[in-house]
């Protein structure tokens, strides 16, 4: 017999089933490989973007990772992948990883398979282990192109081993030698791809300027990746109480009603004197840098537990950001779950929703598109004159004075205002802070500009 949460839940997954991926829009390449191989290492020199973390600690890449490379005027989208080992213990971390394997191969066009250009150790000594031999087996099973890429092929005598027909033993074909870290053998190996009979397409040179890029943030264990998750419709991130299982920030490029968005779920941001494992501190300072990068912000908060000193301090980061917010108040399907009282920010829109269930989550997209809308929003001068004229009136302002002043657009991201006051006034102080903040609340009123800051500055005439 169904539980009334669960009826609940099919419901809200009928409502909503999520965004169409963007990478069908262009062709796929999954890097496959054991851990260590440099895999990461290529993504970022495909990409030209120091994106995926990079370390000798075995595991560091968990979730799947998109990016896009641009090669003589044609785009790929690149899936950087978590690293398989022999004989790991199967717990329910690791089972995760090998599911997005799965996955990526099952979504890729083609297949990039590296292993290390590991020298022979005698005459005899074996260039690739059984374990390299059975992912080449299922590898096949795919039946996809694949290319078989020795990396680290980094001086004149790996290189003569690599090209050796040793390699062909693995049944993937010809191999070939790179060096990821130097570039070494990239764009060849990028024009061999080129000459597969695949109808690769022009790069749209406005296309990211098209594209909304929304960054995902929170503490650790609020729900991120439970989001993009549902705002997918499908299992894109790992899920997983352990903290930190995001390490880095994970791109994903998706269409929306026809509409292209970039959505970055980043790692769990929390108090850096909290912060011992390097990988933990490396993957905060990316997500950091994020906000930075998108157009819209949505700040996810745990519904269940108290508003903190680290919810607050985000908040304070994102509103010095100047970028257009969202509040995402996540967990609602719980008991605990209250509507806390949001006292930063309260021009941005809050959205209670439960990520697991996908309550209200159908309601995301189309409010980034109006908040980003109201960030990049344009005013006439007649508007604004109009719009001045109007609250004088209605706040019975000196108009001696205010009849002088103008009010001019100055920029947008956000919308940045200039009243430019003639010099006498400005002397005397008869414009105080507290008619500069009316006139704010009332373009956000007149205009419905909610989800973005709005910037006013005084410039004597």
């Amino acid at each position: 017999m169904e539980t009334q949460n669960h009826k609940n839940e099919k419901k809200a997954k009928y409502l909503f089933k999520g965004a169409d991926l963007a990478e069908n829009q262009t062709p796929k390449i999954a890097l496959i490989g054991q851990v260590n191989t440099g895999k990461s290492t290529l993504f970022n020199r495909l990409i030209s973007e120091s994106k995926a973390i990079i370390s000798s600690v075995p595991g560091t890449t968990r979730d799947r990772q998109y990016g896009i490379c641009s090669w003589r005027s044609y785009n790929f989208t690149i899936i950087d992948t978590g690293g398989v080992e022999e004989n790991k213990p199967k717990n329910e971390l690791e089972k995760a990883i090998k599911k997005q394997i799965k996955e990526a191969l099952k979504e890729a066009n083609f297949i990039f398979f590296l292993i290390e250009a590991r020298l022979p150790e005698d005459d005899f000594g074996p260039a690739f282990s059984g374990f390299e031999r059975e992912i080449s087996r299922l590898i096949k099973k795919t039946k996809k192109p694949c290319f078989l890429i020795l990396n680290k092929a980094d001086n004149l005598q790996k290189m003569k081993w690599a090209l050796s027909l040793t390699w062909q033993k693995l049944g993937l074909g010809k191999a070939y030698p790179i060096s990821a870290t130097t570039g070494s053998g990239v764009g060849d190996l990028l024009d061999e791809l080129l000459k597969m009979p695949w109808e690769f397409k022009k790069s749209d040179s406005q296309f990211l300027e098209k594209t909304i890029k929304v960054a995902i943030i929170g503490r650790p264990n609020v729900g991120k990746s439970t989001l993009l998750n549902a705002l997918l419709g499908k299992e894109k991130a790992i899920v997983s109480n352990q903290p930190h299982t995001t390490r880095g920030p994970q791109d994903t490029l998706v269409y929306y009603k026809k509409k292209p968005f970039l959505l970055i779920d980043t790692a769990g941001i929390r108090q850096k004197r909290k912060i011992s494992d390097f990988l933990e501190k490396i993957g905060v300072q990316k997500s950091l840098k994020m906000i930075q990068k998108s157009d819209v912000v949505l700040m996810v908060i745990d519904v269940t537990q108290t508003i903190g000193h680290q919810d607050k301090a985000l908040l304070d980061l994102i509103i010095k950001s100047r970028k257009a917010l969202i509040i995402i108040l996540n967990k609602c399907d719980l008991e605990k779950a209250y509507q806390p009282r949001i006292n930063l920010a309260n021009w941005a829109p809050c959205l209670l929703i439960s990520a697991k269930n996908k309550k209200n989550v159908e309601e995301i997209f189309p409010l980034i598109e109006q908040v980003k809308k109201n960030h990049f929003s344009i005013f006439s001068e007649d508007e604004l004159s109009n719009f001045l004229k109007q609250t004088i009136i209605k706040f019975n302002w000196n108009e001696k004075i205010w009849q002088r002043i103008e009010l001019k657009q100055a920029g947008t991201q956000p919308p940045k205002f200039i009243l430019k006051i003639p010099r006498v006034f400005a002397r005397r102080k008869l414009v105080p802070q507290a008619q500069i903040n009316i006139l704010k609340k009332e373009l956000r009123k007149n205009w419905a500009l909610e989800g973005t800051p709005i910037d006013i500055k005084t410039l004597k005439q």
